[in-house]
């Protein structure tokens, strides 16, 4: 007979667990528990600590580091079009394109449709992230990847982004 468990999403990673322990995805972290509620607990904990020790890294609020971009990139099942858009925008010049650039490497005309795919990009990453980055600020979805440049209308790939696509092979 198979064990009684609890499958579910916690703060972009999934968490199984039984009366003997929790096993969190995509870490690969094995929670050793009393209970299913004792285990889904202590799961939870190792997560929110895991981004604890994450945020103090990062430069700024709304930016994540290296690692907090690999694992998202991987995370997040990116489309071809997103994939497309990531890799021109590290390999530009100073890794800066306007939106009708990133249009043009997704294979659109127009900047609507970048602004579009990138900036819901942009939320998914800050939110799998936790990045302090939401639509009630003055921040675009996109400054989770990038800084807005005014005076060119560019947008400027964070380099901790750039580098989690150099690791994962991406760029």
């Amino acid at each position: 007979m198979a064990l009684k468990r609890e499958d579910i999403q916690y703060r972009g990673h999934r968490i199984i667990a039984n009366k003997t322990g929790a096993m969190v995805y995509p870490d690969k972290q094995n929670i050793e528990g009393e209970s299913i509620e004792n285990a889904l607990e202590l799961a939870k904990e190792w997560v929110d600590t895991k981004y604890k020790s994450r945020h103090k890294d990062r430069r700024k609020p709304h930016i994540g580091t290296m690692d907090d971009y690999a694992e998202a990139f991987e995370a997040l099942s990116l489309g071809s079009h997103e994939e497309a858009m990531l890799k021109a925008h590290r390999n530009a010049p100073e890794r800066k394109l306007t939106a009708p650039d990133l249009a043009k490497a997704a294979g659109w005309d127009g900047a609507g449709p970048a602004n579009i795919h990138y900036g819901n990009l942009g939320r998914r990453v800050a939110e799998y992230l936790g990045l302090n980055l939401t639509d009630e600020d003055d921040r675009a979805w996109t400054e989770a990847l990038a800084d807005y440049h005014d005076e060119s209308s560019e947008w400027q790939l964070h380099e901790e982004a750039a580098n989690a696509l150099d690791k994962l092979n991406l760029s």
